[in-house]
């Protein structure tokens, strides 16, 4: 059986694709995306099919759509419809407001209101802000101000090698990180009844589950937990015991962030003993944690996986956390490109 394939990327092409299916204005542009750069992978259509769950007929459009006129031809088409209710200028106005108050909508939709003459109910303003490709989302603390660019760099490209060393199969890749568990952790957002909120118990205090992982992008995770604090003789037991589930003959890369436990002089003397068994330690620079790939692991557990009903009670907390890491690979998984 032939196999189709997209024609081989130029870098040019395989950054835009990847920057659109993972920035893409609409869902189906990135799924769109998606497929063309599983392709470039190597995955046969019937693979495609399976991990974005369409058919083969869908695929063999979108790579006929890519071939023929290149990222333009993964875009929906304009279609007719009624005229916009805003023009150009009115919707760079919105903007310009939303800039100066992104929290207050409603301030917005009265100031817009008053300038442009138009009444309009704050589901409009969204519907608006959305194709302008506005989302929103919970402000993040950021640590970008505080890390040197050049580093940064530096390290995506030592990352984006380390990982071509795992995929030849010349290293074992892990990203390293602790994560803690509580029941007075943020809960994720969930549907319910207008007028009757979801609700699990209040806690004040709550013990904590602390949670030491190594992540690889082969869809292997090796854990353990405890409830006693995180300090450095914690983490090099861990480093310690993935040093004894490895094959003596295998190399590992530990990939890790900055943290005080992991420079601290006693895990610095421990590295040499870990070298001496094929386990590399590398140091990520510094803040910046969304080089971590297992930080992608806590937030999907955290606001994804874990159901409401695990926040009932600590022993609950713990049974659920355990039951989807021990899963992780078979009934939960990450796709990593």
């Amino acid at each position: 059986m032939a196999f189709r394939f997209v024609p081989p990327l130029s870098d040019a092409d395989h950054q835009a694709l990847m920057a659109t299916y993972t920035y893409g204005e609409k869902p189906a542009l990135r799924r769109r995306a998606h497929a063309i750069v599983l392709s470039h992978q190597g995955h046969t259509i019937d693979q495609i099919c399976k991990i974005l769950t369409v058919t083969r007929e869908t695929v063999s459009l979108w790579f006929d759509a890519w071939e023929a006129q290149g990222l333009e031809g993964l875009r929906d088409k304009p279609r007719t419809g009624r005229p916009a209710i805003y023009s150009d200028s009115e919707r760079v106005r919105l903007l310009e407001l939303v800039q100066e108050e992104p929290h207050q909508l409603k301030a917005v939709q009265a100031r817009f209101q008053l300038e442009t003459g138009k009444c309009a109910c704050t589901m409009t303003l969204k519907r608006a802000l959305k194709k302008s490709g506005y989302s929103f989302k919970r402000t993040r603390r950021s640590l970008k101000g505080r890390r040197d660019e050049t580093e940064f760099r530096h390290t995506q490209g030592l990352l984006a090698e380390l990982q071509r060393w795992e995929d030849r199969g010349e290293t074992e890749l892990y990203y390293f990180d602790e994560s803690g568990f509580t029941q007075s952790s943020a809960l994720p957002y969930a549907w319910s009844p207008i007028g009757h909120p979801r609700e699990v118990p209040a806690y004040s205090h709550s013990q904590r589950l602390n949670v030491l992982g190594f992540l690889s992008r082969q869809s292997k995770l090796i854990y353990h937990s405890t409830i006693a604090t995180i300090t450095t003789e914690v983490v090099i037991d861990a480093f310690d015991r993935l040093v004894a589930q490895k094959p003596p003959d295998a190399f590992a890369i530990v990939v890790l962030d900055n943290a005080s436990i992991h420079r601290s002089a006693h895990f610095q003397r421990k590295r040499l003993d870990w070298l001496n068994q094929r386990v590399h330690v590398v140091y990520l620079s510094p803040y910046s944690p969304e080089l971590n790939l297992i930080e992608i692991l806590w937030r999907k557990v955290k606001y994804e996986w874990l159901p409401l009903t695990a926040y009932e009670s600590f022993s609950s907390l713990k049974d659920h956390v355990h039951k989807v890491l021990s899963g992780y690979g078979s009934e939960y998984r990450i796709t990593f490109l």
